[in-house]
């Protein structure tokens, strides 16, 4: 997900994100997968995620922030397709009337 750029809200579970590591990998696994998963974990360590304590936490109360994060994280997505449609409409419209008033002059 990291390497395609998509958004990733990361829960931490009793762990700090500065201990994310690989204790030891699996020599069934791939060395080319542990290294993706090493650089995934690397890039997690700098992102901001939810933190959850299972002694001290509530997992409703995880679960209804990340829900909270991601209809955000909708909005504004949908706020930014329109900003980048919307410059776009409107230089269809200016350049369909210029090309109208070139046909004939008195269109608009």
């Amino acid at each position: 997900m990291m390497e395609l750029k998509k958004k990733v809200i990361p829960i931490f579970c009793d762990i700090k994100p500065s201990e994310l590591k690989v204790v030891q990998a699996d020599r069934r696994i791939p060395s080319e997968e542990v290294e993706r998963f090493n650089l995934a974990l690397e890039e997690a360590k700098y992102t901001v995620g939810l933190a959850f304590d299972s002694q001290n936490g509530n997992w409703s109360d995880v679960v209804k922030n990340a829900v909270d994060i991601v209809i955000e994280s909708l909005i504004e997505g949908e706020e930014e397709e329109e900003r980048m449609l919307q410059p776009a409409s409107n230089h269809f419209s200016y350049t369909h009337r210029a090309l109208m008033q070139l046909q004939d002059p008195h269109t608009l």
